[in-house]
């Protein structure tokens, strides 16, 4: 871990960031009706699991499995995301 604070407030603020994001996005008026997108960090959350899940079991040391959790989280959430902008245009569309 770094000692330099500079890092430490930068991810601070990453994290309020997130935050913020994660409070506006779980309702967001797009068309007439409310659309839930709390899906997006449910399946980020799920990826994030099944990916420590799957490390634990390769026998992975501690760093590589913490960065394979978070790639699982960005891919969990990535999917998520594309398929809640599929079902959209797919609304939007019909």
């Amino acid at each position: 871990m770094s000692d330099h604070p500079i890092p430490w407030l930068l991810g601070a603020l990453a994290g309020a960031v997130a935050a913020v994001a994660a409070a506006v996005a779980t309702r967001v008026q797009l068309l007439p009706e409310v659309i839930d997108i709390s899906i997006v960090p449910t399946a980020a959350g799920f990826g994030g699991l099944l990916a420590a899940a799957c490390g634990a079991a390769f026998r992975f040391d501690s760093e590589r499995l913490a960065r394979v959790t978070l790639l699982g989280n960005l891919i969990g959430a990535a999917l998520a995301a594309a398929g809640l902008l599929l079902v959209v245009v797919v609304d939007v569309l019909s």
